[in-house]
């Protein structure tokens, strides 16, 4: 009796826990929606609309966009402005949850041409109770 209720107790354990680990899966940031957010960002970045850029920046990570941008115009003499084209997707890292953003994080690197410059660029995407946005973004000229 007591063997047949640790067998049944062991398998509401695994049932649970594959409930669980399903459930978590679905909290995740969607690759494709992610490719589009970043998308849109570029686009705000290209027209100089760096207001509207700014709302693609997660609410825990504000910045001056606009500074960012132009200081690395000037310091690497190139120019936004001639357009940001993904040339193609070189790295991705997906965590359904992080513990140091206390939420689901979304990281793509890409090989992106910026007018005549090629351009690696690294963006983070976090979701968490906080809101969803890029968390982080590194431009490697």
């Amino acid at each position: 009796m007591i063997n047949a209720l640790k067998k049944l107790l062991v398998i509401l354990t695994v049932c649970c826990l594959c409930v669980c680990s399903f459930s978590s899966c679905s909290g995740g940031i969607d690759g494709d929606e992610a490719k589009e957010f970043i998308g849109e960002f570029f686009d705000a970045i290209v027209a100089e609309d760096y207001e509207k850029a700014e709302t693609f920046l997660h609410p825990e990570r504000p910045a001056d966009l606009e500074t960012f941008i132009v200081n690395i115009e000037k310091e690497d003499g190139i120019d936004f402005q001639a357009g940001i084209e993904i040339e193609r997707y070189t790295n991705f890292s997906i965590a359904y949850y992080d513990s140091t953003v206390d939420g689901s994080t979304y990281g793509l690197t890409m090989d992106t041409n910026v007018g005549d410059a090629d351009v690696e660029i690294t963006v983070e995407i976090v979701q968490n109770d906080n809101g969803y946005g890029i968390y982080n973004l590194d431009i490697d000229t």
